[in-house]
């Protein structure tokens, strides 16, 4: 038997329900939306009601072999015939619940020892999914991470020698840092800050406050987050000032790396991180080029700091975005092409000096932030635009597009009327 098993694991695929193994031959499914259509009489249109994602079935065609098939037959029946959804464990389809809803099975005539079997499955719960999600965020963590290290290692190795020459080139890298650290502090108390701290709070706050992955705090209130937001604002500033006080570049590369960083968390909300830590990321110091060796040491130690600056930031921006959440496709499709032009400018930028270890994280961040954003977009539905013949309120447009008045908000936030109950004759939206 063990062989025979062997054999057969070489030319078809395993899977097992409820812990019965067998051996599949083929699969299929079944996608969609679940729309009940809705028929008016002397009218030639339907209208199709969307009630959601329709059920995801599965239909798998497989055989039970050798001595013990007819027993892994009888484990089948039972666990087709248990109360409630069981575990399938499919080579393609991943670890999934499902409901067991038709199983079949066949004995060949003439031939014995083997058990064709078919069944059809509706999923209950998507263990692949969430999986999926998680190991993405953790590769977009563990490329950042490596990304620190390898962009604070090459800083190191490339200030070492202009570093050399003394207080006055250390003290023109620590002025450029100071610089962008002070571009940090008027980011923190800007009001996208203000607003992007807003994200906790409770409640439809409508196009005002509005988190794009946001954790809802129900306890939170204006005055408990603005004061929150105050203390971060102390922890951005010391570190901000520590820049100044770094007495070599190891140092003053960990304290370059700690000052997005901080202003990242003082945000709640992903959107509100990333629209403070793009400019950030786009900072550009003033360098004078010099044929003297001290005015070269000097110019290498700016042109060097002023990248790790843009890197440090740059590294902060994918953890916002591991956490961002696009509300449509477009979204999704529009972000995936900003950041990924940053990480390649840079990348490109760190191949041109030589720092390869640097090159090589970002290529590789890159790679999993952009793949993060399009498994996230997938899921989301397009931004159209809706063109109505007079001025509507948001409830009433909610409901004719969507049959769901709870969606008003977001066409609010989208068209940003002047007043909800007088909506734009054409506006965007999303499809679904």
């Amino acid at each position: 038997m063990a062989n025979v098993i062997a054999t057969l694991a070489e030319e078809y695929l395993q899977a097992s329900f409820r812990g019965v193994p067998f051996v599949v031959v083929g699969s299929g499914g079944s996608n969609g939306r679940n729309f009940q259509i809705h028929r008016y009489p002397f009218r030639d249109q339907v209208w199709p009601e969307d009630l959601g994602r329709a059920p995801r079935a599965y239909r798998i065609r497989g055989f039970l072999i050798g001595p013990e098939c007819l027993v892994q037959r009888d484990l089948l029946v039972t666990a087709a015939e248990t109360q409630g959804a069981g575990t399938l464990i499919h080579p393609t389809v991943g670890a999934i619940q499902a409901a067991l809803t038709r199983f079949d099975w066949y004995e060949r005539d003439g031939v014995m020892g083997i058990v064709d079997i078919e069944m059809e499955l509706v999923e209950s719960v998507n263990w692949l999914g969430s999986t999926i999600t998680l190991a993405l965020d953790a590769a977009i963590g563990l490329a950042a991470a490596t990304f620190g290290r390898a962009s604070a290692s090459d800083y190191t190795s490339d200030t070492l020698a202009p570093y050399a020459y003394g207080a006055s080139v250390l003290g023109a890298g620590r002025a450029v840092a100071t610089s962008w650290g002070a571009g940090a502090v008027a980011a923190i108390r800007s009001p996208a800050a203000v607003v992007g701290a807003m994200g906790p709070l409770p409640g439809n706050l409508g196009r005002y406050v509005g988190g794009n992955g946001a954790t809802i705090d129900p306890a939170a209130t204006e005055s408990s987050l603005l004061d929150n937001l105050t203390a971060n604002r102390q922890v951005v500033s010391a570190n901000v000032a520590a820049l100044a006080d770094a007495t070599d570049a190891g140092m003053l590369a960990t304290a370059i790396l700690a000052v997005p960083e901080s202003v990242r968390m003082s945000v709640a909300d992903p959107a509100g991180q990333i629209a403070v830590l793009a400019p950030l990321a786009a900072y550009g110091a003033s360098v004078v080029v010099s044929d003297a060796p001290i005015g070269g040491a000097i110019a290498t130690a700016q042109a060097a700091t002023a990248t790790l600056c843009r890197q440090a930031a740059l590294l902060s921006l994918a953890n916002a975005c591991a956490d961002w959440q696009p509300s449509s496709a477009n979204d999704a499709q529009v972000m995936r092409l900003r950041i990924g032009t940053l990480l390649d400018d840079a990348a490109t930028a760190a191949a041109d000096a030589g720092s390869d270890a640097t090159f090589q994280a970002l290529r590789s961040l890159r790679a999993q932030v952009l793949q993060d954003l399009a498994n996230r977009g997938a899921r989301l539905p397009d931004v159209i635009t809706v063109t109505r013949n007079a001025p509507l309120p948001a409830l009433v447009l909610a409901q004719q597009l969507y049959a769901n008045g709870a969606r008003a908000p977001d066409l609010i936030r989208r068209a940003n009327p002047i007043h909800p109950a007088f909506m734009p004759t054409s506006f965007e939206a999303l499809s679904s």
